[in-house]
């Protein structure tokens, strides 16, 4: 059904609604954010952009920086669906000590689990707007109090192991872009990115999850998240040691169509159940969410869970 906006555009000459059609988006996702969600926005001449503080459930609150629509947009949608997994993930984590933040974008996950439970995040993204969206996040919450030793930000691609590669923009160098390629095309969802365009190119470290704490020094982590659109099983190959040391509780994977196998098989290798899931777009070939606990957990955290979803409003 067509929506009220795009039926009065169809009655406005095109170039007005041509010009009229983000004035209104824009207007549609404050209204949003301010008066459904009780969020607030304002300008910070410091960190020269525009801020977003939004609730979370149980009277937390993230602020993060919102440099363009699409990050705008991005907030509002954040703990929008009630079944969202990830969301719910994340409130039921009070015992989350480090997060591994794998594919940030503009780090929502990782602050929301900051500032809920007082975590120590480990964001790892390549894309260079994102990561400064990420770094202003962290003054944000350093101003609320958290210390700056609780995030650490990494402008790498998540991979088996750690190097050096290319990122592929196939996207302008914008803050809110999440469409780029590290290290290989075909490596993606949906075919690869071959034939995509592409704006430009940069060299970035590949990191891996084992590499983060062999190589880096840092902890190991307590709970992990990856959202990297299809490399998800490269990601899992640098994270056998991890596995294998069970240090991690538990795994939240969004895994694109035909990476499942490999990374069911890792899971289970290493004493991982799923226990919850959640299908992006329902009768779809698409992706899912799939949260794996570690098999001594699975009752704890399957009632942790529900406690989470009644929490929610």
């Amino acid at each position: 059904m067509a929506t009220l906006a795009h039926s009065l555009s169809q009655l406005l000459p095109r170039p007005l609604a041509t010009w009229l059609a983000p004035k209104w988006h824009l207007a549609r996702e404050t209204y949003l954010l301010r008066q459904r969600q009780g969020g607030r926005l304002w300008y910070d001449r410091e960190l020269l952009c525009w801020i977003a503080r939004k609730p979370l459930p149980g009277g937390a609150a993230i602020e993060v920086p919102v440099r363009s629509y699409r990050e705008l947009r991005r907030v509002v949608n954040f703990d929008a669906n009630r079944e969202d997994l990830v969301l719910i993930w994340l409130t039921a984590i009070d015992d989350c000590t480090m997060l591994y933040d794998i594919g940030s974008a503009n780090g929502l996950e990782g602050f929301a689990a900051n500032a809920l439970h007082g975590c120590r995040v480990v964001f790892v993204e390549p894309f260079t707007p994102s990561v400064e969206s990420i770094l202003k996040g962290v003054v944000l919450a350093t101003r609320r109090g958290q210390s700056v030793e609780r995030f650490d930000v990494f402008q790498a691609g998540c991979d088996r192991a750690m190097g050096l590669s290319r990122v592929l923009l196939h996207n302008p160098p914008v803050p809110g872009g999440t469409y780029n390629t590290f290290a290989d095309v075909d490596a993606y969802c949906r075919g690869g990115r071959g034939g995509e365009r592409v704006w430009a190119t940069q060299w970035a470290p590949a990191v891996s999850i084992d590499g983060l704490h062999a190589s880096c020094g840092l902890p190991r982590p307590s709970h992990v998240k990856i959202d990297v659109d299809g490399f998800e099983d490269r990601v899992i190959a640098g994270a056998t040691e991890t596995l294998a040391s069970r240090a991690v509780r538990s795994w939240i994977v969004e895994i694109s169509p035909g990476r499942l196998e490999p990374i069911q098989a890792a899971m289970i290798g290493a004493g991982y159940q799923e226990i919850a899931s959640f299908e992006h777009y329902p009768g779809l070939d698409d992706c899912w969410d799939r949260l794996y606990v570690r098999d001594d957990l699975v009752d704890d955290y399957r009632h942790r869970l529900e406690t989470a979803r009644l929490r929610r409003p």
